[in-house]
């Protein structure tokens, strides 16, 4: 007769919810460091260079930097986490966009248009799911 375990496949032990949550907290915190540094980078390109192509395209320089960072945070968790990959790369994502768009609104004091949030919100999302994959797969 089999002996039924509670194992699962690759014999890795079941989360718990606090490391799950305390390594959601470490993508973003990651995620945003390499915002902070991609912005700090563009920003001493866009002082020191007289081009016209960074100031007409600084626009989608940020969103890729965005996506980027998005990627990193979430690969970074997922490959802490060693498994559910994809969710926890769309919580980063969500997290991430959730806490940029607050610190935008208190800057700003202005709301954003539904269609910058749903963009932000799918690209986010897309991100992290890539990199959620990629991270477990490293």
């Amino acid at each position: 007769m089999a002996r039924v375990s509670k194992r699962s496949r690759y014999s890795t032990s079941p989360q718990r919810a606090s490391k799950i949550a305390i390594l959601l907290f470490k993508g973003v915190v990651a995620g945003l460091g390499v915002a902070i540094i991609g912005s700090i980078l563009l920003s001493l390109a866009s002082l020191t260079t007289d081009n016209v192509f960074i100031e007409e395209y600084n626009r989608y320089i940020m969103i890729g930097i965005t996506v980027v960072s998005i990627f990193v945070g979430s690969a970074y968790a997922a490959r802490k986490a060693g498994s559910h990959g994809i969710m926890i790369g769309i919580t980063v994502g969500i997290l991430y966009v959730l806490i940029t768009i607050a610190i935008g609104m208190e800057i700003s004091q202005d709301s954003p248009a539904l269609l910058i949030l749903t963009n932000k919100f799918v690209a986010g999302i897309a991100a992290g799911a890539l990199g959620g994959m990629v991270g477990v797969n490293l």
